[in-house]
C-alpha cells in the first residue's frame, strides 16, 4: 500500500547495493499481470499502483524491505553482504526530477559518508517517459556482515515522475563504477497504465476504506488507529510506530490538516481472511486549491471478528 497517511515512511531509507546483467524477461500481457506481492515471478517485479514492471536477474533473491521501499532484490553472496542490490521506491512529492538530490540526500547522510555526485543528467525510459539519471559514490557507515565498519559503494539512481508520483530505482555495487549491466536493469522500468483502471470491491471493504478516510479527515488519532490490526507490520514497523507518526510527524495528515480524502482501488484480491488492496488516495489539504494523488502504503487488510483492518505488507 502507500498512502497520504504514511508519507514519511515513503521518504525514509534506501540502502545496500545493485548488479549483474538483466536477462530479457518474457512478460505476460499487461492486463494478465498480478502484483509481485500476490504472485511473485523470479526476475520480474510487478507493482500494483502506479502500474509498472522492472526486470532483474532471475538468480537474485528478494530480501527484507527497508522502510520506504516497495521492493528489494539482491545477489546474495555466502558470508558476504549482498551485492549488487536493487531497491525500488515509490512516493509522492511536488519537487521536479532535477531536484532528486533534495529528496535523497537527507536520508543518505544518515547511512553514508563521503557522498559524491559523479554524474547527473536528464534521460528517458524506452517509451519516452522523462527520467533523471545520477551516479553517486559513498562509503557505507555500516556493513551488515560486521566484517568491516565501512564499505565503499557506487550507486545508480534512475528517477521518473508521473503527476506527483515518483518512481525511483537505486542500484548499488561495491565493485566500482556502475556498469551497463546495472543500467539495463534500471531502464527495464516500464509503465503499464492499462492496469490502472478502478475496480469494485465488496461493500464491507468499501465501507472500511470510506470510514478510514473519514477518520483521517476528523484528525482523531484514536479513531484512526482503530483501523489498524494489533498484528499490523509494515517493513517491520508495528502499530505503535504508526500512531507515533500520526501524532508527531510534520508530513502526517493530522499535522497538515487534510480535510478530505478518497481511496481509489485499482487492484483487489481476497485470500481467506486477508485481502490485497492497491490503488491511490486522492487527498486535499486545508488551504490547497487542488487535490493530489498519493500511493497507498500497506497493500493488505485482514478481517478480524467481522471488521476489516490494515495488516501491512507482511506475508
Amino acid at each position: 500500500m502507500k498512502s497520504v497517511v504514511i508519507l514519511s515512511l515513503l521518504t525514509a531509507v534506501m540502502l545496500l547495493s545493485g548488479g549483474f546483467p538483466a536477462p530479457a524477461q518474457a512478460q505476460s500481457p499487461a492486463t494478465d499481470l498480478k502484483p509481485t506481492f500476490i504472485s511473485p515471478t523470479p526476475g520480474l517485479y510487478v507493482n500494483g499502483w502506479p502500474a509498472f514492471t522492472v526486470s532483474y536477474p532471475k538468480e537474485w533473491e528478494e530480501v527484507p524491505l527497508p522502510p520506504s521501499a516497495v521492493f528489494e532484490a539482491a545477489r546474495v553472496r555466502p558470508d558476504l553482504s549482498p551485492s549488487p542490490v536493487l531497491v525500488i521506491i515509490v512516493w509522492a512529492s511536488p519537487l521536479p526530477l532535477e531536484d532528486w538530490a533534495k529528496q535523497f540526500m537527507p536520508v543518505w547522510i544518515e547511512y553514508f559518508t563521503d557522498i559524491k555526485i559523479l554524474s547527473d543528467k536528464p534521460s528517458q525510459l524506452k517509451d519516452g517517459t522523462p527520467a533523471r539519471e545520477g551516479e553517486v559514490e559513498w562509503v557505507a557507515k555500516y556493513d551488515p556482515t560486521q566484517r568491516s565498519v565501512k564499505r565503499k559503494e557506487n550507486a545508480l539512481l534512475l528517477a521518473t515522475k508521473r503527476d506527483s508520483i515518483w518512481v525511483s530505482l537505486l542500484l548499488t555495487d561495491d565493485k566500482g563504477k556502475i556498469g551497463e549491466d546495472l543500467k539495463r536493469i534500471a531502464y527495464s522500468l516500464t509503465y503499464q497504465p492499462d492496469r490502472e483502471e478502478p475496480v469494485k470491491v465488496p461493500s464491507d471493504v468499501r465501507a472500511f476504506l470510506d470510514m478510514f478516510c473519514a477518520d483521517v479527515a476528523s484528525h482523531d488519532v484514536k479513531a484512526i488507529m482503530e483501523h489498524f490490526s494489533d498484528r499490523f507490520r509494515d517493513s517491520g514497523a508495528g502499530k505503535p510506530y504508526i500512531e507515533k507518526w500520526f501524532r508527531s510527524n510534520p508530513t502526517s495528515p493530522i499535522r497538515q490538516s487534510y480535510i478530505s480524502s478518497e481511496i481509489v482501488v485499482t487492484v483487489f484480491e481476497a485470500h481467506g481472511e486477508k485481502a490485497y488492496v492497491d490503488g491511490f488516495i486522492i487527498g486535499k489539504a486545508k488551504g490547497e486549491a487542488n487535490a493530489l494523488k498519493f500511493p497507498l502504503s500497506f497493500q493488505q487488510i485482514i478481517n478480524e471478528h467481522g471488521e476489516w483492518k490494515w495488516f501491512g505488507n507482511q506475508k
